[in-house]
Order: structure tokens, then C-alpha cells, then sequence
């Protein structure tokens, strides 16, 4: 029967991170590559504890400690509305401080926390998350430490309220894309797969959903930009011997036409026991064909390898090239 062991690295530091140990897996890469349905399909493995929501931990934590600090009054000023409903006008006039941060960081919770929204609340409740995020800016380490060590906590509880002993914690905040180095440094026992589609494709992907979230609107100039951006930076982590081992790049291309295979890698690289049988079952009962709430407009579309030769425009594609065709030649995709 193939299968492979867990691999958890053991600390040998204090007893909080060897209490963090657990085996944790990151889905991350362009936002329409298909990062929801690989999830969806690790996530059916018995021995996985899949959290509820995209995080975006990382943006919403750890994030405004190296980018709110460095704005100059011109940029507050251009984010005025969002500086002013998050942080008050303090910062707005003389700029972000810790405590600033902080404050927006829980302001920031209690602005997500709705149904079907992304975000913190999905790891902790408000009381929880306020405990957690007060305790971590006690501590001594600089201020970004102290942001991986409310992202750590939260993980922590989430894994102690939802999962047992030895399952791996599954995570899906596609942009994480940017971050991989700060996952892998932090959490020693993680694993990363990162999804790769057809640039053309997420453009596709991207403009369908436009028709019902305005923030899939950004048109395929910007689509194509956002994959050329996420397509550089996740070479540059696999270009790490550091990390390289640590990231297992997913075609999503290969994903549809050879699902079995696939499948079994995945497991394989994450430490996931596995047998035929059940690799049939988890691909039959995530099969994108008959997942609700697909197609045009919805979250999940059709799937479609080499959509973008029927629906985008010559114009478009050539917009595609332009912007882009080297990283597409060099994933084969010209």
C-alpha cells in the first residue's frame, strides 16, 4: 500500500514552538489557478483539518508592519478613507506607530467578520483573537516576531479546537504566494504547494468573475500582471535550496488530465497516507464538474484547459504576450 510517513521536525527551542509542530500545508499561487479545488481535494483526506476561510493572515498581520510605517503624508493621504475607518486620524497626520497598527489589526478583524467572508475570524473568535493579540505585543522580540507569533497562536488554537493529534493543518490564502519564504522560516514542519495555471486562463477565470465581484475587476491587463508577479515570486522561493524542497509547484493543467497521478504525488510530497480506493473517492467527490455553485459568474467556473483561445480577444491575447510571454514560454505555455 504507498504512503509515506509524516515528517514533523522536532524543535529543540522553547516548548511553545514544539507545541506548534504539527504538520501544516499552505496552498498558495495566482488567485483563479485553482487553488480552492486543490484544496478542496487535499482537504477531503481523513487526516487533514482544513481551515474554514482564506486567512490572509499575513496581509492582515504581519504585512502593515513593513509597509504602513513607510508611507509618506501623500500616500495617507491617497488611503484616506480606509486609514481613517481603521486607524483613526492620528496616523493619518503623523504617521503609523506599533500601537497604531495594532489597533487597526483587531479593527481589521471586526470589518471582515461576516458569513463567507475571508479573514481572521475564521481561526479564533473575537474574545480569543483580542487575548492572542494582546499577549503577543508583550512580548520582547521586534514587532514583526511578534506578528508571526499572533499568526503562530492563531494556527495553534485552531489546530487544538478542530483537529487531533498528528492530522495536518491545511491553509488556502492564494497571495501567501508572497510570503512562502516567512512560512517556511517560521514553521520548519510546513509544506507548500503552489498552484500553476495558464496566465491566459486565469484571465479568462478572472473576467467571468467580474460579472458578479467587483473585485475580480481588474480586467486582463491587470490579471495578467498579477500572474507575472506571482509567477516571479514563486521561482524565486523555489531558487532557494533552503526552501525549494519545501514547494511543490501543482499544473493545474496536469492536475485535470492526470487527477490519479497527481493526487498521489500531492500526498506523497505532504506525508499523507494513501491507497487507491480512497484517491478514487476523494477525486469523484471533489470532481470541479460537479461542484455547486460553478460555472459563469460564481466562485468555481468550468475548469476549461485552453479557454482563453475562445473567449479572449486577439487584442487580449496579444495584451497576454506582451505583458507576460516570457514567463509563459517558460512554463511551456507558448
Amino acid at each position: 500500500m504507498p504512503h509515506t510517513e509524516h515528517a514533523v521536525k522536532k524543535h529543540s527551542g522553547n516548548s511553545a514552538k514544539a507545541r506548534s509542530a504539527y504538520p501544516k500545508l499552505f496552498v498558495v499561487g495566482c488567485p483563479r489557478s485553482g487553488t480552492s479545488w486543490v484544496t478542496s481535494l487535499v482537504g477531503g483526506h481523513p487526516d487533514v483539518v482544513s481551515i474554514p476561510t482564506e486567512t490572509h493572515a499575513y496581509r492582515l498581520i504581519y504585512q502593515p508592519f513593513t509597509h504602513l510605517p513607510k508611507q509618506t503624508f501623500s500616500q495617507r493621504l491617497k488611503a484616506w478613507k480606509g486609514i481613517l475607518r481603521r486607524y483613526g486620524p492620528r496616523p493619518l497626520l503623523l504617521g503609523f506607530d506599533a500601537s497604531d497598527i495594532w489597533r487597526g489589526i483587531l479593527r481589521d478583524y471586526d470589518i471582515l467578520n461576516q458569513p463567507n467572508s475571508h479573514g481572521l475570524h475564521g481561526l479564533a473568535n473575537r474574545e480569543t483573537f483580542k487575548a492572542l493579540l494582546q499577549a503577543a505585543q508583550t512580548r520582547s522580540d521586534s514587532v514583526l516576531d511578534q506578528a508571526e507569533t499572533l499568526i503562530a497562536h492563531l494556527l495553534d488554537h485552531f489546530y487544538k479546537q478542530q483537529g487531533y493529534p498528528d492530522m495536518t493543518l491545511l491553509e488556502k490564502t492564494p497571495l501567501h504566494l508572497r510570503y512562502v519564504e516567512q512560512l517556511l522560516t517560521r514553521f520548519p514542519e510546513a509544506r507548500v504547494l503552489e498552484v500553476i495555471r495558464d496566465g491566459r486562463d486565469v484571465c479568462v477565470s478572472y473576467n467571468a468573475l467580474a460579472k458578479t465581484q467587483t473585485w475580480a475587476r481588474i480586467g486582463t491587463a491587470g490579471a495578467i500582471r498579477q500572474w507575472r508577479r506571482c509567477i516571479e515570486w514563486g521561482e524565486a522561493h523555489r531558487s532557494q535550496p533552503s526552501l525549494a524542497d519545501r514547494i511543490l509547484p501543482v499544473r493545474y493543467e496536469q492536475l485535470k488530465t492526470q487527477p490519479t497521478e497527481q493526487l498521489e504525488k500531492i500526498f506523497d510530497f505532504t506525508g499523507l497516507r494513501w491507497h487507491p480506493q480512497q484517491i478514487q473517492h476523494i477525486l469523484q467527490a471533489h470532481d470541479i464538474e460537479r461542484i455547486r455553485h460553478r460555472g459563469e459568474g460564481q466562485y468555481i467556473r468550468q475548469g476549461r484547459v485552453g479557454d482563453w483561445q475562445n473567449v479572449l480577444s486577439a487584442a487580449e491575447q496579444q495584451l497576454c504576450e506582451t505583458i507576460a510571454g516570457q514567463q509563459l514560454a517558460r512554463l511551456g505555455y507558448v
